[in-house]
């Protein structure tokens, strides 16, 4: 890979990784917000809702937005918002500031996911293509894993505030990178290249990508609950485990983006579905925890976290492969798919666990949703980017 691609992939997963560290924060500072803010903890997730609906309800616009102000500007301007956001946040710290953040910088964060989308899309080989995404979707991740061990701690020691303070420094500076090293596409090239319709049926890649992360999602924001309540784990130990699937996620996704481009864009979609059955049988190893012991539930979260997230940049690559003249309007119509689905999984997980009175439901659920979303990828396999 050329200097200029590791640049280009590198700023990518920072515009990514810091574009949804709102999106993450609230669950992170549950605890402190809750207590400080004079709210409850479910006022606190509803932030998180919040900002998931929006990138969910956005990413279409985005998508045209970045048709025309090109890929470099619409990561600098969704970095500006970040820091702009994270400032307010820091500086104002009230509630209705986390909301109103939550709506802008979850908005813009589709301009993130399609202007990284394009850049990589026009500028990295084919051959590279999934290897490149999955390092840049592996940005969310890495955030993730670090804001989850560190943040919690970091409010302990100083203030929330701090973090917040952080977080925007840290856009500013991704953003800048970004306009130095994400090319300067020409706004008339981007236009022309996504003047062309999209193929037919492309329709299918939103439901494959609502039913993918929907099946998935519980796997991050309930395994911790699930470990505590039904496991009989330690808050320490459930976030450890949790923390040591997403490294293992990032590890994996990396080695699949690898793997995939050897398999090249026609096989592509093969190797995706391959991941999500995997990951299927995993969440039914994680149901199954209280009959068959903690093992199988470390397991099934690290095989299962670790699989979903390759999927996940494998998607990505797909996106271009079946879209070529069309990424940004394809990436705004899957991420639409993606998002929302990322907005109803988790509080519907919730709401049949407290109605049941157990995880078992809601985890054979998302095993459900997982294995609907294979044949919903087997759909999107069938696509011909010709027509």
């Amino acid at each position: 890979m050329r200097s200029s691609e590791r640049g280009l992939v590198a700023v990518s997963a920072g515009a990514v990784g810091i574009g949804a560290s709102l999106g993450f924060f609230p669950g992170f500072l549950a605890t402190v917000l809750s207590e400080e803010l004079l709210v409850s903890k479910g006022k606190v997730g509803l932030i998180v809702g919040i900002y998931f609906g929006s990138t969910g309800l956005g990413s279409i616009l985005t998508g045209k937005i970045t048709e025309k102000i090109g890929p470099r500007a619409a990561i600098a301007i969704d970095m500006a918002i970040v820091a702009i956001c994270s400032f307010s946040i820091a500086i104002v710290g009230t509630y209705i500031i986390w909301v109103i953040s939550s709506i802008l910088a979850g908005a813009a964060y589709g301009l993130s996911n399609t202007g990284t989308n394009v850049a990589i899309g026009k500028e990295v080989d084919k051959d590279k293509r999934t290897f490149s995404m999955s390092i840049k979707t592996a940005g969310v991740p890495f955030m993730a894993a670090l804001a989850s061990a560190i943040g919690p701690w970091s409010a302990s020691q100083w203030k929330w505030e701090h973090i917040l303070l952080v977080n925007g420094i840290v856009a500013i500076a991704v953003g800048i990178s970004a306009l130095f090293v994400i090319p300067n596409l020409k706004v008339n090239s981007v236009q022309k290249s996504n003047a062309r319709t999209l193929p037919t049926n492309f329709f299918w890649f939103g439901i494959a990508a609502f039913l993918l992360i929907a099946g998935s999602q519980p796997l991050y924001s309930w395994i911790v609950s699930y470990l505590e309540d039904s496991m009989d784990a330690s808050s320490g130990l459930a976030g450890g485990i949790t923390s040591i699937a997403c490294f293992s996620g990032v590890v994996m996704m990396i080695c699949n983006g690898l793997f995939a481009d050897r398999l090249g864009p026609r096989n592509r979609i093969n190797l995706l579905i391959a991941l999500l059955s995997i990951s299927t049988i995993a969440v039914f190893f994680v149901s199954l925890g209280p009959s068959l012991g903690m093992f199988f539930v470390i397991t099934g979260a690290t095989i299962g976290v670790s699989t979903q997230l390759s999927a996940i940049g494998t998607m990505h690559a797909c996106i271009v492969d079946k879209a070529p003249f069309s990424i940004s309007k394809a990436t705004g119509i899957t991420m639409t798919g993606y998002y929302l689905g990322a907005l109803a999984s988790p509080p519907l997980f919730g709401f049949i666990v407290d109605w049941t009175g157990t995880f078992a439901y809601s985890w054979i659920g998302t095993g459900a949703l997982l294995f609907a979303a294979i044949f919903a990828w087997q759909r999107v396999g069938k696509i011909n980017p010709q027509e």
